[in-house]
């Protein structure tokens, strides 16, 4: 239920169990997820890159704590990083913004005692994790234009309250740890990887710092892309319908010859045309990807670790390749199927407030959820799964069932 939609309230009315005793299971769950996930991911080692692919993508998306405090109706916003196999759909890491052991007094005292505070950010002793100055002043200026009126909830303390538990964690910190904790899953062998990212700087800058080695032996790229995400689904068809007639004028195959060619015909052709395309670019020039797709309508894409040695044919079939459909596909199953993980609402009534009854309150309540969600997509799959993203790498033989979970 907790990985299929159902709040934590319904379970409760479902299952008769108190709410205390619902968090008990999550917290037995999320126990048995990190042993296994131990275990089980060790041995990347073994997996045969060059045989299951080796490109990778990595994007974030933003998830929402409910604000303990009513009168305020503000959501923290975290972040969620994740990086996908692009053949299989494995999602190799996963990090939330949020260390849900410390509290907020706690680094507050420490930073205080190491004087962070007179500090550079970079150099202080505690410079991962948000201050509580911060982290209010972040609160004030979110909710500064909120106005509500002074009898709608008087029983509330008007001063921001903090979270129960928990810090957040700085962005750039966590898309350091996150790059590094790939570069320790590859290993050291001699294969060449691809990595395509969400066009954030400092996600980029990571990925480079921790595979500086293997892009100095030419034995790792890394690829931003972005496009428009604020696309209706009318738009983007009629996008996807122009970039198939641009394919037609382009290749002078018409389309109906085109949509009988084997795939690995039609990705030939439209190497050789971008090929041609990329004849006239700079190196590491932006290049936008002429025939739009339904899931990435203009899609942009710069490869930073262009080079003069890299072949042409590679460079173009780069562009093909560099896409975060296997990530964007995981956030959407996450949206789906995690209550908790729907974007907010607005309501006229709200009077701009955004707010979710099935949001979370409990940073250390949202990292074990996400964390049973990854091995029950990775591992598990649903009923009408024939092969899990494990069993694509070669790290399973079979699905896991909940019983070889828990036994």
């Amino acid at each position: 239920m907790i990985t299929n939609g159902v709040p934590i309230t319904k379970i409760c009315d479902f299952t008769e169990l108190s709410p205390r005793d619902v968090y008990r299971k999550i917290d037995f769950i999320h126990d048995r997820v990190i042993d296994f996930t131990a275990k089980r991911e060790a041995e990347f080692k073994r997996v045969q890159w060059e045989k299951v692919d080796r490109r990778f993508a990595s994007d974030s998306q933003t998830l929402h704590l409910n604000w303990p405090n009513k009168r305020t109706r503000a959501q923290i916003a975290v972040q969620h990083l994740c990086t996908a196999h692009a053949n299989s759909g494995y999602i190799m890491a996963a990090h939330l913004q949020l260390d849900p052991a410390i509290e907020l007094p706690d680094i507050e005292a420490r930073m205080v005692a190491a004087g962070d505070f007179s500090l550079p950010r970079a150099f202080r002793d505690q410079a991962r994790l948000w201050s509580e100055p911060e982290f209010k002043g972040y609160l004030n200026k979110m909710t500064h234009n909120v106005a509500i009126h002074p009898d709608e909830a008087p029983e509330v303390d008007l001063g921001l309250q903090l979270p129960h538990s928990g810090a957040l964690v700085r962005q750039d910190a966590m898309q350091m740890a996150h790059a590094f904790q790939m570069r320790h899953f590859l290993g050291k062998g001699s294969e060449r990887f691809v990595f395509v990212l969400d066009a954030d700087p400092g996600l980029s800058m990571s990925f480079i710092s921790a595979f500086a080695r293997r892009i100095q032996d030419g034995r790792a790229d890394v690829i931003v892309v972005e496009f428009d995400k604020n696309q209706s689904n009318d738009q983007r068809n009629m996008l996807m319908n122009e970039g198939r007639k641009q394919l037609e004028n382009d290749s002078n195959v018409p389309r109906h010859i085109f949509d009988d060619f084997d795939p690995n015909t039609k990705d030939e052709i439209k190497d050789i045309l971008v090929e041609s395309m990329l004849e006239e670019l700079p190196l590491a020039a932006t290049f936008e990807w002429p025939y739009h797709t339904k899931s990435e309508p203009h899609r942009c894409m710069r490869i930073l670790t262009d080079r003069e040695s890299m072949a042409p044919d590679r460079r173009a079939r780069l562009m093909r390749l560099a896409t975060l459909r296997s990530v964007d596909a995981y956030f959407h199953k996450i949206r789906s199927n995690l209550k908790f993980a729907e974007r907010p609402s607005h309501t006229p009534s709200a009077n701009g407030r955004a707010w979710h009854r099935h949001y979370l309150y409990n940073p250390e309540t949202m990292v074990k959820i996400v964390d049973i969600y990854r091995v029950t997509h990775n591992w598990m799959g649903k009923r009408t799964t024939k092969e899990t993203p494990a069993m694509k790498l070669g790290l399973a033989r079979g699905k896991v069932n909940a019983k070889d979970l828990f036994s």
